[in-house]
């Protein structure tokens, strides 16, 4: 048995409209042609789905439990409808962007993304043994987001989305948060645990060099690590916020800077050479209307 499209239709039409009249209106058809749709179906089915014996029909046990599943299949048509129109005029179904700042700061822009282009298929990766903008240059990555390096490639454009915090922290039985200020010398007297995308990209990281200096391919790995007290480390607080409010991990006063956050920007990137297809050129430019921010230790937004 194959039951056609238009009939269920018919059907759904006609129940949600309470008469074969009106979803006759709605769905721009003669009322014959959705009274003999449904008599078909009825016949297809081998149960009738509406009491014609009252007024206006009203459906029958069978037609009541029929009509959630006939619903189910129209709107799975139309899915499949706009899936296919999405795929004439997208020109990809895949999309990589490199992401190397806490992903809870970009969550507005995926949601946008999610209801633009709900066919695109998203790649959201972090830099491992690849930086953001290595990932860009080389092509794996259409765009990336990063904490701003002193310098780019050439062959790379950028944009500043904002800036966030950047804090160093260690485990509450750690020797430095036994202190009540925390200095340079400190600092270099313990392990450092440092993000090994990042180990020397930050603008003034001359102090945060130790001579004992872990490297940590990922960013939750380096959570891990330092809340296990192996050494002390410099995280995005966005990245920790659940971790701090746990009493997971402490964030060290440093002597030199007690009332001030260290705040490093965020750029965007992307290749001069790449020609961005449409749901990427749309995710480029959302991003740069999109302002990276958080609050201040003075309760101040970090990007106006």
């Amino acid at each position: 048995m194959r039951i056609s499209l238009e009939r269920l239709e018919a059907f759904v039409a006609s129940a949600q409209t309470g008469s074969f009249s009106a979803a006759a209106r709605r769905l721009n058809k003669t009322q014959s042609t959705i009274s003999n749709a449904i008599a078909t179906l009825e016949i297809d089915v081998g149960t009738d789905l509406f009491d014609r014996s009252t007024r206006a029909p009203t459906l029958t046990a069978a037609g009541e439990r029929l009509l959630l599943e006939a619903q189910t299949v129209i709107d799975r048509c139309i899915a499949f409808e706009n899936h296919a129109d999405s795929l004439s005029v997208e020109e990809t179904t895949e999309l990589t962007i490199s992401v190397d700042v806490p992903g809870r700061v970009l969550l507005p822009v995926f949601n946008d993304f999610a209801r633009k282009y709900p066919y695109v298929n998203l790649t959201v990766q972090s830099s491992l043994n690849t930086g953001i903008s290595e990932s860009v240059l080389i092509g794996s990555a259409a765009l990336g987001v990063s904490f701003s390096e002193p310098r780019y490639d050439k062959a790379l454009e950028f944009k500043q989305l904002g800036k966030l915090i950047l804090i160093h922290v260690a485990a509450p039985g750690h020797s430095l948060c036994q202190q009540e200020s925390v200095s340079f010398a400190d600092l270099r007297a313990n392990r450092r645990l440092a993000h090994s995308a990042q180990l020397d990209s930050f603008p003034t990281m001359e102090y945060l060099r130790c001579a004992q200096t872990w490297q940590i391919y990922g960013q939750q790995p380096l959570i891990e690590m330092t809340k296990a007290g192996l050494g002390w480390a410099t995280i995005p607080r966005q990245l920790i916020l659940d971790e701090l409010a746990a009493g997971e991990l402490v964030e060290l006063q440093l002597e030199a800077y007690p009332h001030t956050d260290w705040l490093v920007g965020v750029d965007l990137l992307w290749s001069r050479a790449r020609k961005l297809r449409a749901p990427e050129l749309w995710l480029k430019n959302r991003l740069l209307a999109f302002k990276v921010s958080e609050l201040s230790q003075r309760g101040q937004a970090t990007t106006f």
